[in-house]
């Protein structure tokens, strides 16, 4: 009998991936055929083909089994079985229960799932999973087999950040979070309140430590008295469970990470506040067929589903927009509570992506600053395979170079286009990335005054550069030579270690349109070497034009053989470096 809660897995650690990898499911024909060693094998692999994962090795059909449960625990795929009340349902018998005979198979895509698959906008995203947490409860017909009692462990989370945070208390950490949220508990009303004064109790506790040994000997005292409650090792409820906790949850975009703890955003307490006054709901409790017909169409009710809560959270956001000549105010101007609820909703979401575009030209300007460069060097020398001591954690290694690439050019110099335009990648709510860019065009585009720099970054290595990279490479940076004529258009490839076949590659520099030669002016670049050109910037402040300047010297030695190339290119810039420093 499991005396923890988990949501998602430990295995599935990136949930930022799941919408992408429940469009695989789709595409690739798992919808209703899912379950088999063959096939979760072939799911995991198909993952790995289409980029979704990042792993080394052959696959298997448990990893693929893992990925069918987050999919499943979720509400986004049906399940093989349901018992409700001592009355066992295939899924087809279960779906017409509930109104839904669309639904026949096992591990099948679900309404709520293919509202995920079709969303267009991060916002959207992040209410799907809202209404899919804030739904969740334990135990279920998917998990069972909890102690006596029910349990909403978002709300609960939400309920005692919320308390902390109106008492002028900090966050909660993932150490806190393991000893004191994990575990499976009756969720009464005074539960919360239970719960904030232990961790009150123990914060006090640490403050009185007079040393790390005293420090140490406490949290461990803590943990010990969990697992004698829970039955199994601590140390992976402190550390796993309440990462998956972290990770999943903030899909929801009601959180925010300040240093090592997780607060509600400040632009989201009068949500939570408007929520909590009706929750927790034991819906499954009460009526199993309702909670399901509810989790899987993604219609569990929301604050802002009331149009007067709508209407208020939207003209908050209008005072939040800096251009008072954005259109998007007259359309929200126009609305009323006579108006229409999707209307209404639609118009929401592009406030709140306007309203993160204005904040995300705020974080652009504080890339400039030395403390911002430092930490941007930090996760490329991460990536790099450097050693750093106290280092970011990076759950995502594709996404995280695409994005601390994308930073170190924001802190550069101005950038004539809008910021937000600048990255093919998704954001979150605190600008980290949620996925990599998408196929059909290039992972960054920086348009300067004098100058367009196309950038393009992988981490693939050797002969598989070639195989990935050097055709979508020079097309793109074609492509956008024709998008932008009057201007000079340059490419720059990053990788840990470029490929020589790929450096021949692009010294060529050569595509064809039919019978026309076009040429591209691409710079292949070791990873080690540009943060060489960033780590300058802690050194001496450049601008855009100085990097053109270095992008020019590397193309001039490009007619000698590719390993040559690359070497005049890694002295370039260490000369280039030099001159910015002493100028």
């Amino acid at each position: 009998m499991p005396k923890v809660w988990n949501i998602g897995n430990t295995t599935v650690r990136n949930p930022k991936r799941i919408e992408n990898a429940l469009k695989v499911f789709l595409e690739e024909g798992f919808s209703g055929n899912a379950k088999g060693s063959e096939i979760e094998a072939r799911l995991h692999a198909k993952l790995k083909e289409r980029e979704i994962l990042e792993f080394e090795g052959e696959s298997s059909d448990w990893n693929g089994r893992k990925w069918r449960a987050v999919f499943y625990q979720l509400g986004f795929i049906s399940y093989d079985h349901y018992n409700l009340n001592g009355n066992k349902y295939t899924t087809e018998e279960f779906f017409k229960l509930l109104s839904l005979s669309e639904i026949k198979h096992k591990f099948e895509i679900t309404p709520a799932g293919r509202r995920l698959i079709n969303a267009q906008s991060i916002p959207e995203i992040e209410e799907i999973y809202t209404r899919q947490f804030v739904c969740y409860e334990l135990p279920n017909s998917l998990e069972r087999n909890f102690p006596d009692g029910s349990m909403k462990p978002f709300i609960l989370l939400l309920q005692v950040l919320f308390k902390l945070q109106q008492n002028g208390h900090d966050g909660l950490n993932k150490l806190e979070t393991g000893l004191f949220l994990q575990k499976f508990r009756n969720h009464t009303n005074e539960l919360p309140e239970q719960i904030v004064e232990e961790i009150l109790a123990y914060r006090k506790a640490l403050s009185e430590c007079s040393n790390t040994r005293e420090t140490r000997e406490l949290k461990k005292q803590y943990k010990t008295r969990l697992g004698d409650e829970i039955g199994i090792d601590p140390n992976s409820v402190v550390s796993d469970y309440s990462d998956t906790t972290f990770r999943y949850f903030s899909l929801s975009g009601l959180f925010s990470r300040i240093g090592q703890t997780i607060v509600i955003r400040s632009n989201k307490m009068d949500f939570v506040d408007s929520l909590l006054k009706s929750e927790p709901i034991f819906l499954f409790d009460t009526n199993p067929t309702n909670y399901f017909s509810e989790y899987y169409k993604n219609s569990f009710k929301l604050p802002t589903d009331d149009k007067i809560f709508a209407l208020k959270e939207i003209n908050n956001l209008k005072e939040g927009i800096r251009d008072r000549t954005n259109p998007l105010l007259k359309k929200a101007n126009r609305l009323s509570e006579e108006s229409d609820n999707k209307m209404i909703r639609q118009i929401r979401f592009e406030l709140i992506e306007y309203n993160n575009w204005e904040r995300e030209e705020d974080y652009a300007n504080e890339q400039q600053t030395v403390e911002s460069i430092k930490d941007t060097l930090n996760y490329l020398r991460i990536l790099n395979g450097e050693s750093v001591p106290n280092g970011p954690e990076i759950d995502d290694r594709p996404a995280y170079l695409e994005w601390a690439v994308w930073r170190s050019f924001l802190a550069i110099d101005t950038i004539v286009s809008p910021v937000h335009t600048t990255r093919r990648f998704p954001i979150d709510q605190d600008f980290h990335p949620r996925n990599t860019a998408p196929g059909g065009g290039s992972d960054l585009l920086f348009e300067f005054e004098t100058y367009v720099l196309v950038v393009e970054v992988t981490l693939t290595n050797s002969h598989r550069q070639m195989a990935v990279e050097s055709e979508p490479v020079r097309r793109h940076t074609v492509q956008y030579k024709d998008q932008f004529p009057d201007k000079d258009v340059y490419c720059l490839f990053v990788a840990p270690t470029v490929d020589n076949n790929i450096v021949e590659n692009f010294r060529i520099g050569v595509w064809y349109k039919g019978d026309d030669e076009e040429f591209v002016n691409i710079v292949p670049m070791n990873l080690s070497d540009f943060i060489k050109t960033i780590e300058t910037l802690t050194n001496k402040k450049y601008n855009n034009s100085d990097f053109k300047t270095l992008i020019d010297r590397c193309l001039v030695s490009r007619n000698v053989r590719a390993p040559q190339w690359k070497i005049s290119i890694s002295k370039e810039i260490n000369a280039w470096r030099r001159r910015i420093i002493e100028s």
